[in-house]
């Protein structure tokens, strides 16, 4: 775990010398504090937590813009990740961590009111810091930097403000903080699990310039408490020229057979090759995970609103392919091998930009809501009651979705009319069918192979395959 030092030598406004006398601060002046051991004149407390609310409302919104650019670049980076427990990961991650900013931004708000300047770049040298997070050179990297530096700290500058912070003047920030710091801990706890259980050694990370560079522009920054410094000359040289860049299509596991559609060219024939059928398209909604994610990245600056719907999005999306998954894996069908999990929505539109891939998705969940509320009937008269929950779930998610969907687009293409983003998203949607149409039609597919493994494993497992 690498730790990033931090200064203690203010409470936030009244400065305390090493003789433990008070002193004025001014701009220049750190606004963090050493707990002050002075005796009060009114209430003869011994032990004061003092802070005043102008240091305590910077410290805020430096947590609350640390935690929303590490959201961000944890969902830029989603779409490249490869690992699939790592992919699975992140997006759990940036739904809790899109909560956690939005709480540390009301708090802001609460402290410096009536200034509504919480999303003011006053942090550059952090921000500049935080942006270059994707640019890790690997999927083990970018974790690293995340969850062995970034989060460590974060977890540290939360507890150390509750230190000594008045849990009575400062009761809101105690509240929101102390779950905070429980969900940092319980993400720390679940990367820690997914760790024990791969292969993928952390030697790479003992050696990366990149990632001293990323932890030595972090410590010179000021760190998480603030104020803002200038970063060290070295990190700067290291990371200035790095720039981020999504990927043309969403990163699949190397260990897994390719395909290009994830749809099958051969109909259900029976009602196992149905539950099979929408498992598999269930499993497939990695890519309705990596859009929203996208959006997050792409687009700067937008209104937080906008973010944290997309975060949950995002974390939506992973569950229902992780649904999939499990469905499949009950059968005795495994990812990558007997089923593929490809990005060919991304495949057939990213290159229009990411904003058509939000087009299609939205244009796509529209009609979600009844689909999976008519398969939830269907699954429970065919007494498999586990698909027909997870459907259900699936329609009361995407409910949701669809108003996501309408506030982004309003966003991204502004100057569409209510009417032209109807008939620009059935335009899309047929084109997508067109798509999946031609390569089953030219045998293009991709999905022989697995079709051959499915039918052998289901056959050997006493699940029939008859017509």
């Amino acid at each position: 775990m690498t730790s990033i030092p931090f200064p203690h030598d203010v409470i936030g406004g009244i400065f305390i010398s090493e003789t433990g006398k008070q002193g004025s601060i001014n701009a220049q002046t750190p606004y963090l504090w050493r707990e002050n051991i002075m005796p009060d004149q009114l209430s003869n407390r011994t032990e004061l937590k003092l802070r005043d609310v102008e240091s305590a409302s910077k410290m805020m919104r430096r947590y609350y813009r640390t935690v929303k650019e590490t959201m961000r670049a944890m969902a830029g980076y989603l779409p490249a990740m490869r690992w699939w427990p790592g992919k699975k990961l992140l997006a759990r991650h940036i739904w809790l961590d899109s909560l956690h900013a939005d709480m540390l931004r009301l708090r802001t708000l609460d402290l410096r009111y009536p200034r509504v300047d919480v999303e003011d770049n006053a942090d550059v040298s952090l921000l500049f810091v935080l942006e270059k997070i994707p640019t890790a050179p690997s999927d083990e990297l970018f974790l690293h930097c995340v969850y062995d530096v970034i989060k460590p700290a974060m977890l540290e500058a939360l507890e150390e403000y509750l230190q000594v912070s008045d849990p009575l003047d400062d009761a809101p920030s105690h509240l929101y903080l102390k779950r905070i710091i429980d969900e940092l801990n319980m993400q720390l706890h679940e990367y820690e699990g997914i760790m024990r259980e791969s292969s993928r050694a952390a030697d790479e990370a003992k050696n990366s310039d990149w990632l001293s560079a990323v932890s030595g522009a972090l410590s010179s920054c000021g760190g998480f408490h603030g104020p803002d410094a200038q970063i060290d000359p070295r990190s700067t040289a290291v990371l200035e020229g790095l720039v981020y860049e999504l990927p043309m299509e969403g990163g699949r596991d190397l260990s897994w057979e390719p395909a290009v559609t994830q749809v099958s060219p051969r109909p259900a024939r029976n009602f196992t090759e149905e539950q099979i059928a929408v498992a598999v398209d269930h499993a497939n909604e990695v890519w309705a995970s990596e859009t929203p994610a996208a959006l997050i990245w792409e687009y700067k600056n937008m209104p937080w609103e906008l973010y944290l719907g997309a975060a949950r999005w995002c974390y939506d999306e992973i569950r229902h392919a992780t649904m999939g998954v499990e469905r499949l894996a009950a059968l005795g069908l495994e990812v990558g091998v007997d089923y593929p999990m490809v990005p060919d929505h991304w495949r057939a539109f990213r290159a229009r930009g990411v904003r058509y891939l939000l087009l299609l998705l939205h244009r796509l969940e529209q009609g979600g809501p009844r689909h999976k509320s008519n398969l939830k009937t269907k699954f429970i008269e065919k007494n498999d009651l586990a698909a027909a929950q997870d459907c259900d779930y699936d329609w009361a998610d995407e409910s949701g979705h669809i108003s996501y969907g309408v506030a982004w687009l309003k966003a991204v293409f502004p100057e569409w009319s209510k009417q032209q983003t109807i008939e620009e998203g059935n335009k899309i949607s047929s084109e997508w069918s067109h798509w999946i149409g031609n390569h089953h039609k030219n045998g293009t597919h991709g999905y022989e192979g697995f079709l051959e493994r499915m039918d052998k494993k289901l056959t050997a497992s006493g699940h029939s395959t008859d017509i």
